[in-house]
């Protein structure tokens, strides 16, 4: 358990390829995985969620129209959004960039590199954590 007890409650909306890179990036929260658009609606109508990642290949491509869909919830209006790339995929860096450009006009916080060989990984999988624990509230009260 994390000091400050700052565990957040995170959907993960990705595929199963990317399960253990996200476990590491965030491995002291509570995580929920979804692999298709229905069950991200399903759980995000759940409530509670305090980050939604969003992997870049979820659902056959679908990360804009999750990403759109939790900005149309006004319970989910705060709830950062980080949508993320971790399978091996040739983008050039302008593409990157401009993936990044789209998901921030979104709504979205960031498009984080998390590929293997990424100059970039590990920072922004230590971003993702402090996302997640800026977010994330006590299990215990205080």
């Amino acid at each position: 358990m994390r000091k400050d007890n700052a565990v957040a409650k995170v959907l993960v909306a990705d595929v199963a390829e990317m399960d253990e890179k996200i476990r590491e990036c965030l491995p002291e929260h509570d995580l929920t995985f979804v692999r298709t658009m229905v069950d991200a609606v399903r759980e995000l109508r759940r409530d509670g969620y305090q980050v939604v990642v969003i992997g870049l290949h979820f659902d056959e491509s679908r990360m804009f129209e999750l990403l759109q869909y939790v900005r149309s919830l006004p319970k989910y209006d705060h709830t950062p959004v980080l949508c993320v790339q971790g399978l091996e995929l040739a983008l050039s860096e302008a593409i990157r960039k401009n993936i990044d450009m789209a998901v921030k006009a979104l709504g979205g916080r960031a498009f984080l590199d998390l590929r293997e060989h990424s100059l970039l990984m590990r920072e922004h999988c230590s971003f993702m954590d402090r996302v997640a624990t800026e977010t994330g509230t006590p299990l215990r009260p205080q």
